[in-house]
């Protein structure tokens, strides 16, 4: 087994003998922290917090007695457990230490091998229990609130649904309808003419064609939101091109006033649904949007894509803040979130890679503290025949 895989026990006492004796005995059981001082152990203990699961102290030591430094050690490393070495004579120091280091053991000197072997035995194996207690309890939790945000979105599905038919109706009816006034009018431009109205009615159609598609997008979001909640799976292929310009269009109320946004790439199809796609870039884009705060630097973000064999690599890179080393392997995890609370849910990012990965894709994230950072989504492109 390798050394760095065995579990850790940190040993203090101020004689140097004893920290010998001690590694001698149980080096090749556990692994070995060894320190001359509380201090020395209290920085460590900051250090090695999570990988320390028995903490032994001696109780008699100079500027700090072992009770106490237990007693801090509560709250460095609540999940390790704390034991005591003691003599005869200290018997005040093991009702210190039950009371306020909530010592699991105490050994009075000379210490007996096999009673403390066993001891670190149990506490090991007690730590490493608890610890997968809080995970499953951590992970039940996490299953109920998105269990809970299903049920939501299923509701905000159906209430989607209303609305987009009006509007999908109202849009049809308004087409038919300016067919009339852009005939009537047209007439009378004729005989008056009038630049500024005959600009608006050149820009009607696409604005009609705009909100049109606008509808036909809320209506495959609710959709999709639907199916997501039912566990359906929706096939579909997507135009990136087209997909990323109406993206950009949807974020752009978010964008504007933070970052200068360029898209750049040919027309490609990807075997991923258009609504999934759009989703996954929404949320791409406004965090880039989001990461310009406070850098104070003119923002950019770049949605880019190209193809490499089987694949269409698409990436959404931005100059904001960007993210730790130490959380850019969290980001992608359900309800983890680095932003304020009321901003951000946690569930954006985890959503977009649980979506690429479904269809067989897969999300790549870098990033530089100050700098920016980098999302690259691999996809499946459509083969043509």
């Amino acid at each position: 087994m390798n050394p760095s895989d065995l579990p850790a026990v940190l040993y203090v006492d101020d004689d140097a003998l004893n920290l010998r004796v001690f590694e001698a005995n149980f080096g090749s059981k556990f692994r070995i922290f060894r320190c001359s001082t509380p201090a020395e152990a209290l920085t460590l203990l900051e250090q090695k917090r999570n990988e320390i699961g028995v903490i032994l102290s001696d109780q008699r030591m100079p500027q700090m007695t072992g009770v106490e430094l237990l007693e801090r050690a509560r709250t460095l490393a609540p999940d390790a457990k704390r034991m005591l070495v003691t003599a005869y004579s200290d018997m005040q120091a093991v009702i210190d230490a039950v009371n306020r280091g909530q010592v699991s053991r105490y050994f009075v000197k000379p210490w007996d091998r096999a009673e403390v072997l066993a001891a670190l035995e149990d506490g090991l194996k007690i730590a490493r229990l608890e610890l997968r207690i809080r995970e499953v309890e951590g992970r039940m939790m996490k299953a109920e609130r998105l269990a809970t945000l299903g049920q939501v979105t299923a509701g905000i599905a159906h209430e989607l649904m209303g609305p987009v038919g009006y509007l999908s109706q109202n849009v049809a009816s308004l087409r038919r309808d300016l067919e009339c006034v852009v005939q009537y009018a047209s007439k009378h431009l004729a005989a008056d003419a009038s630049p500024e109205v005959a600009s608006v009615l050149e820009d009607l159609p696409s604005l009609l064609q705009d909100l049109a598609t606008g509808a036909d997008h809320l209506r495959g979001v609710a959709l999709g939101l639907r199916a997501q909640a039912r566990g359906e799976d929706m096939e579909a292929s997507a135009d990136v091109a087209e997909v990323v310009s109406f993206a950009v269009k949807l974020a752009r109320a978010e964008v504007r006033d933070r970052a200068r946004i360029t898209t750049m790439g040919e027309p490609v199809k990807v075997t991923f649904g258009p609504v999934k796609l759009c989703q996954v870039l929404l949320n791409l884009i406004v965090n880039a949007a989001q990461a310009m705060e406070g850098t104070g630097r003119p923002g950019r973000i770049e949605v880019r894509w190209t193809q490499r064999e089987q694949n269409v690599v698409l990436t959404v890179a931005d100059n904001g803040c960007g993210i730790s080393s130490e959380l850019q392997e969290k980001v992608f995890q359900p309800l983890f979130t680095t932003k304020p609370v009321g901003i951000g849910t946690g569930l954006g990012l985890s959503i977009c890679k649980e979506l690429v990965t479904q269809a067989g894709g897969g999300v790549r994230l870098s990033s530089k503290q100050g700098e920016g950072t980098e999302v690259e989504l691999t996809l499946q492109r459509v083969q043509l025949p």
